[in-house]
């Protein structure tokens, strides 16, 4: 599981867990801070030694390549992972950069089906980013889409990793592991739907109530 924000006190609380691997963000999470990529970058970076996924910035082949060398000279590949959205100039910077270095770990993002998860995993990305809730909201289906490519990737013994995200509640991130998401990247808000279950919170509440009525 991944946390998806680059709010500091998110970082904070994940720091120490085992359950969150890495921080997964990108320009819309970035700007809610109110401070420059690098600077927001940086912040993180000082907080947790876990793995930072860094989007680049561009729409064609040239642009994504020069940002996605600009981050990895900035930060360094031992500290970062690349985001690069999965359209085809992005699915070929994918193909650029792990022929050039494999160790470069590389999530090919923005992605709506299977057959681009596909793509993108055979230019050699680490992982794959499928968007849930905005399949849903666009009447894709998104689980489906998840298995197929869970499917294909066994299939052909890929060690391409799918990375859910785009989360609207809890419910559909069991949905995405049911379907063969390998990991998560949640919001802490939605660890927290996750965890913090209404009638649980209660049965505890109660369970220490009367575990004060002997305690006198």
């Amino acid at each position: 599981m991944h946390l998806d924000s680059a709010n500091l006190e998110d970082v904070k609380k994940i720091q120490t867990s085992s359950i969150f691997k890495g921080i997964t963000t990108n320009p819309t999470i970035l700007v809610k801070e109110k401070c420059n990529r690098q600077t927001a970058i940086n912040r993180i970076l000082e907080l947790t030694d876990k793995q930072v996924f860094v989007q680049t910035v561009g729409f064609s082949y040239e642009e994504i390549l020069a940002d996605a060398r600009m981050l990895l000279a900035m930060f360094g590949k031992e500290k970062i992972a690349i985001k690069i959205p999965a359209h085809e100039a992005g699915i070929n910077v994918i193909d650029t950069l792990k022929k050039e270095d494999k160790t470069i770990q590389i999530l090919g993002t923005a992605i709506y089906s299977a057959d681009q998860a596909i793509a993108a995993a055979l230019a050699g990305a680490d992982f794959v980013a499928p968007y849930v809730n905005r399949m849903s909201t666009a009447n894709i289906d998104p689980f489906k889409e998840i298995a197929g490519m869970r499917h294909f990737f066994d299939k052909k013994a890929l060690k391409t990793q799918i990375m859910a995200a785009s989360f609207k509640h809890s419910g559909q991130v069991m949905q995405a592991y049911e379907s063969g998401a390998d990991t998560v990247t949640i919001p802490y808000e939605i660890y927290l739907q996750m965890t913090n279950k209404v009638l649980a919170v209660e049965a505890i509440r109660v369970f220490n109530k009367d575990a004060t009525l002997y305690e006198k």
